[in-house]
């Protein structure tokens, strides 16, 4: 419900007509961002259940005069929880923005890497969709990565083991 609320604010706030005070914003920034901290259960059909992806959406909307690092947060928070990625893009943006840039060879350990990092890498190891990985492979060969769930499933379940 405070989910529903805070999005609703934000992005009415968005609407010329429908002004909201900074402190009242804040409160709607600081709701998504701990909804954005905890995995959502899938709850609703709306945006196919990839309510991490309509948090990013809605952050993207809001109004100048937010705290833009609560805003930078809330949004890293969002971007590595690809479970309902339904077409690819927010997975491969996850790709773009936590690896900056291609991974030293030998490639670094999953242990070593951020838990940000490590989190998309998880997904698509276990994703139950191969097509997803596909869409990524691309950008995952570029970053040295495993490219394929074949080759992420053993890379990241060693630690798991380990």
């Amino acid at each position: 419900m405070r989910w529903a609320a805070a999005t609703a604010l934000i992005r009415l706030a968005a609407l010329e007509e429908a002004p909201a005070g900074p402190g009242l914003l804040g409160r709607a920034v600081a709701e998504l961002a701990a909804a954005a901290r905890s995995p959502f259960d899938r709850v609703t059909d709306y945006c196919d259940g990839d309510l991490h992806a309509h948090i990013e959406r809605t952050l993207h909307s809001l109004p100048p005069g937010s705290d833009p690092a609560v805003v930078r947060e809330t949004l890293d928070a969002c971007l590595p929880r690809i479970v309902w990625d339904s077409s690819g893009s927010r997975t491969r943006r996850a790709f773009e923005d936590l690896f900056h840039v291609p991974q030293p060879h030998p490639t670094p350990r999953y242990a070593d890497l951020t838990a940000a990092q490590q989190q998309p890498l998880h997904d698509l190891a276990g994703h139950g969709h191969a097509w997803l990985t596909r869409s990524s492979a691309d950008r995952l060969r570029e970053l040295g990565l495993p490219h394929t769930q074949e080759a992420l499933q053993p890379f990241v379940g060693a630690h798991r083991s380990a």
